[in-house]
């Protein structure tokens, strides 16, 4: 099975990955809702940026001034994130 993201808007669904169907093709959709941190962990992952597991250490560990020093410089030089997000739905 395939898995296919995709966003739901006005009644729709849209597809944010490419497909490869025939018209009139039928498909079975199982629909599984993403929770907060996947997503967060899926943005960051496109950053390459390390995920560790939250559970394996104390919050007051986290280097947070290294940690925002590491997603300023993914950033940096290139454009925003809404860029991005606008290119995507392709309304640039």
């Amino acid at each position: 099975m395939n898995a296919i993201r995709a966003i739901y808007e006005d009644g729709k669904l849209r597809l944010l990955d490419p497909v490869d169907l025939v018209d009139g093709q039928q498909v079975e959709i199982v629909l599984r809702l993403k929770t907060e941190e996947e997503l967060v962990r899926e943005a960051l992952a496109d950053l390459n940026i390390q995920w560790h597991d939250p559970n394996a250490f104390a919050d007051d560990d986290v280097d947070e001034e290294a940690l925002m020093k590491e997603i300023s410089d993914a950033f940096s030089g290139d454009p925003p994130l809404s860029q991005y997000i606008i290119e995507d739905r392709g309304e640039a």
